[in-house]
């Protein structure tokens, strides 16, 4: 990857999915990006390693509209499923819920689509964090 897929992420929505005494228990977050040539595999499709990199900061940034005051927010682990490749000039969405938090820990999941709206990659995602 030589160039930073993160800076060119578009945000499509933050969409608050359940309350809990005033404050947000869960959210949907939704970024889009167009796949560079900077982004893919010898097949011309993006790679998986650049994927796994937008779910990671697409998850944190869910974390952190669920969790108010959240620092420090890594992941204890990620794991992207291989559905479709998406080639270059494509644009893809990446859907991720924030579906729990405890004091500590964030539960996360999500979809990457393609431009036609077909799941291309599923993940799931858990992180820690300080308050």
């Amino acid at each position: 990857l030589t160039t930073p897929p993160l800076s060119r992420l578009r945000l499509v929505s933050i969409t608050p999915l359940a309350t809990n005494n005033g404050r947000v228990a869960s959210a949907k977050v939704v970024y889009e990006t167009t796949v560079e040539p900077s982004d893919c595999n010898t097949w011309g499709t993006i790679h998986g390693g650049c994927v796994f990199t937008l779910c990671n900061a697409v998850g944190k940034i869910a974390t952190a509209v669920v969790v108010k005051g959240a620092r420090k927010i890594v992941s204890t682990d990620l794991t992207t499923n291989y559905l479709a490749g998406v080639s270059v000039g494509k644009t893809v969405t990446l859907e991720v819920e924030c579906l729990r938090t405890t004091r500590a820990l964030g539960f996360l999941r999500g979809v990457v689509r393609d431009q036609s709206g077909s799941v291309c990659y599923i993940w799931v995602q858990n992180v820690g964090f300080e308050l």
